[in-house]
């Protein structure tokens, strides 16, 4: 609460000192010109574009200024005379309105609406090659344009997340928001029954318009995801007719995917309709060694292999826009898919212990598969009253996954004798209801206020059930001890209020959240259930001061929870292989996260630089913590003695202090530079209690600290109008946790793009992991055990991708100047 008032404090500083604009002043000197800056094709405002005014007489600058969420902006204090405006704004064409009168009989000029075009069209058969920003930032996120990403073309979000400030990605595809791998995943603002790890490893790059990353969101949110949210905008057409586009991915180790889009719009439909497919593996050689003391004895065991991890699946979408009329609109999506995962290893195994020299040998293999089905679907409607941007919208979402087939296999051979055998499987369905409706009241000029319900209901059940080889059968037994059916209901209502206003060019938004949960989880067979009843708050505070000169600052606070999910809370243990066993904790609290930011972005032209400091406290921290097992009573036959066992607890709090720094730089025409870096000290202070064998609490330490990095360096050189060349190269340093630490690593990719049969046919050819030195390390060590191991990719991996646009014609336009900007006169 301390740091809150310090933050509010600051901004009110910061507005005495900058906003010398009052407030309130009616008769305002000197004539206005304003108006509305709207994307032509998305028919949406333009925020943060640049409207410069310009005598006619010689075009001397006269003033300036940018547009604010609503894509508005006013100019004022302009003597008797004739200007012209210009807009501009990345990735677009500039916006000219001459001849605008100023006099005793025209002191306001209204422009009404400005469209700004995408600079990729054609001007007179002339191709505008400049590109939007590789970020864009607004007031409470980042924007992500994907068609910058060209090293990504043939892969999926996780490949474009590679290159995306405040995103990190290891070789295995996991990916992390500022070093937290809790986030939450949108699609199109909504949400989805997947997992945010599989919503992005199935959802192509081809079919992404844009990815907004929102690492403070506020209290308009759903607050679950202590790192924030990635929200994936799709792409949508709304050119008149029939269009679409065909893209086809060949690739290396049996990568493959296509996936089509075609959308059709007259008059007041929009429909569209899109399949997509593909199949993703890599291949690599691993290597572990654990070792684990007990009464003395260290007992060791060493692995080395072949692993192989495989992703596939397929996708149908379709969906419509209908206009009522113009206060009415009406949308429907829905999505249905299938996705199978594969993890294989064959692995040759060492174990020995500290009293004898002897080595017992082991062939190992190990085989995981999961399938699954999977539908989405969305209703909403919107509903426009009088007023700009008055309006209420309401949206209900479903959202279901199949019971699946999940099945893990795990046995160690002495020549053709099985030694060790489990075999465990998991079946069960989910379904997600979510109920929104958001109610927006503009209120003058600069404020507005909002409010609304978001209500979500999730159902999931989960059967498990284990077999244990037997030795003395030489079969496979069902074992009871390790097998549960649960049934997890959770219920969260929640209702939220924001105020958004600007003093002078001070603009602010404070918003508060307030949410019920109801909790139940079902052990079959079991007397106990687990309940949580419980009432959380979330205040949030957005600020943002435009310095002038395309110079803007922004500070804000959030806070989040992260609540614990389905498989931490069981309970029972649940084996993994013949050396891991895994148990929930059914007592954990939610984490609380408080998260506090202060950015600075400078444009200069088509560039800019953009500085990010923050700070995350969370408290009430979940860990994963591991230590070895040692309670014999639970050991089956054929189970070894150097069990390690995981569970999860709340171990005290943990802090972030970091700046994240963005270079989008333009060295010449034919070379664009995006350079990102972000440096963070992490702190961590807990202990948990484990419970040993002989029923004795042992209080252990969970504290560390440690300073990380990353750089990001992508160069793209623009060949000729056609052809471009991307570089992109990536370092993370090591990352420290309380028991272990993770290596760095250094990956480097590049892409040739090249265009055909004007511009209808695209090829991009692609290296990932060019040099080889992409690898996955991790150690884990505490008392009494130490756990290596090492993954190294094969590569490099290469890729061709051919993408088509089906009737994707552009409108036509009158004449310019070839330099893409568009003229028009001002009309009285």
């Amino acid at each position: 609460m301390n740091r809150l008032i310090l933050l509010i404090s600051f901004c009110v500083l910061f507005t005495s000192a900058k906003a010398t604009v009052p407030v309130g002043n009616s008769e305002i000197k000197g004539g206005v010109i304003k108006g509305i800056v709207m994307d032509n094709a998305m028919d949406i405002p333009v925020e943060y574009a640049t409207v410069s005014v310009y005598t006619m007489t010689d075009s001397t600058l006269i003033d300036g200024t940018i547009t604010n969420g609503k894509g508005e902006f006013e100019l004022q204090k302009l003597k008797p005379g004739k200007y012209f405006v210009e807009v501009s704004f990345i990735g677009y064409n500039k916006a000219m309105v001459r001849n605008i009168p100023i006099n005793k009989k025209q002191k306001i000029a209204n422009l009404k609406i400005v469209n700004l075009r995408q600079s990729t069209e054609s001007l007179n058969e002339v191709v505008v090659t400049s590109e939007r920003l590789p970020v864009q930032y607004q007031i409470d996120k980042k924007v992500i344009p994907v068609s910058r990403q060209i090293t990504a073309a043939s892969g999926t979000a996780v490949d474009v997340l590679e290159n995306v400030p405040s995103v990190s990605v290891d070789i295995e595809g996991n990916v992390s928001l500022r070093g937290n791998s809790n986030f939450t995943v949108l699609v199109d603002g909504k949400p989805s029954i997947l997992d945010a790890s599989d919503i992005l490893e199935q959802m192509p790059a081809s079919v992404i318009e844009n990815i907004e990353i929102i690492t403070n969101p506020s209290a308009k949110y759903d607050p679950e995801g202590t790192a924030g949210i990635i929200n994936i905008i799709t792409k949508k057409n709304t050119e008149k007719g029939l269009n679409g586009v065909v893209n086809l991915s060949l690739g290396s180790q049996e990568n493959y995917n296509s996936d089509f889009l075609i959308n059709y719009r007259k008059k007041k439909w929009n429909w569209n309709f899109g399949l997509d497919y593909s199949n993703r593996q890599f291949e690599g050689t691993s290597h572990t060694e654990n070792r684990t003391t007990y009464e003395g004895l260290t007992n060791t065991v060493i692995s080395d292999g072949e692993s192989k991890m495989k992703r596939s699946g397929y996708g149908i979408r379709t969906g419509f826009d209908f206009d009522i009329n113009k206060k009415n609109q009406v949308s429907f999506g829905f999505r249905y898919g299938t996705r199978e995962m594969e993890r294989g290893s064959i692995l040759d195994y060492q174990e020995f212990d500290s009293n004898s020299s002897d080595k017992a040998l082991y062939d190992s293999k190990n085989l995981w598969s999961k399938e699954m089905t999977f539908i989405n679907s969305n209703l909403s409607y919107t509903k426009k009253f009088e007023g700009k941007g008055h309006q209420l919208a309401t949206q209900v979402s479903y959202s279901r996954r199949g019971s699946g087939d999940e099945q893990s296999t795990n046995e160690l051979k002495v020549g053709n004798d099985i030694v060790s055998g489990k075999i465990a499987t998991e079946e069960g369905p989910g379904s997600r209801w979510e109920i929104r409706s958001d109610y927006t009241l503009p209120l003058g000029k600069d404020s507005k206020f909002e409010f609304g319900y978001q209500g979500q209901v999730r159902s999931s059940e989960a059967d498990t059930k284990q077999e244990h080889y037997n030795t003395a059968i030489k079969a496979y037994d069902y074992q009871p001890l390790y097998s549960h059916d649960v049934t997890y209901d959770r219920q969260v209502h929640g209702l939220y209020t924001t105020y958004a206003s600007k003093i002078g060019k001070f603009g602010y938004q404070l918003g508060f959240r307030s949410e019920y949960t109801n909790r139940e989880i079902d052990f079959k067979g079991e007397l106990e259930k687990f309940t949580i009843e419980r009432w959380d708050f979330f205040p949030t505070i957005h600020t943002q001061m435009d310095l002038g000169s395309d110079n803007q600052v922004m500070a804000s606070y959030t806070r989040r929870i992260r609540r614990p999910r389905g498989y931490y809370l069981e309970p029972f243990v649940t084996w993994s292989d013949a050396y891991n066993v895994r148990q929930g904790n059914p007592n954990l609290d939610p984490e609380y996260i408080d998260s506090y930011e202060l950015g600075y972005m400078k444009r200069f032209g088509d560039q800019s630089v953009s500085i990010e400091a923050y700070y995350k406290v969370t408290h009430d921290k979940i860990e994963s913590i591991r230590y070895p097992w040692n309670d014999q009573s639970n050991v089956t036959s054929g189970d070894q003695s150097n069990v390690m066992k995981n569970t999860f607890v709340n171990v005290g709090n943990d802090y972030s202090l970091g700046i994240e720094t963005t270079l989008n730089l333009s060295f010449a025409k034919w070379f664009k530079n995006d350079l990102i870096g972000n440096f963070y000290h992490y702190q961590e202070e807990g202990d948990y209690i484990i419970t040993n064998s002989a029923d004795e609490d042992i209080y252990q330490d969970f504290s560390t600290s440690s300073y990380n990095w990353s750089l990001r360096n992508n160069s793209t050189f623009i060949i000729d109008k056609a052809t471009r060349f991307q570089f992109t190269a990536n370092y993370n340093s090591d990352t420290n946790w309380a028991q272990g630490k993770r290596e760095g690593f250094f990956t480097t990719s590049a892409a040739l793009k090249r265009d055909f049969l004007k511009r209808k046919l695209s090829a991009t050819f692609q290296v990932r992991d060019i040099f080889g030195t992409a690898k996955h390390e991790t150690l884990y060590e505490g008392e009494n055990f130490y756990n290596f191991s090492q993954f190294n990719r094969k590569s490099p991996v290469f890729s061709l991708k051919l993408s088509f646009k089906i009737n994707n014609y552009k409108v036509k336009r009158g004449k310019g100047n070839g330099s893409g900007v568009d003229v028009e006169e001002f009309e009285m």
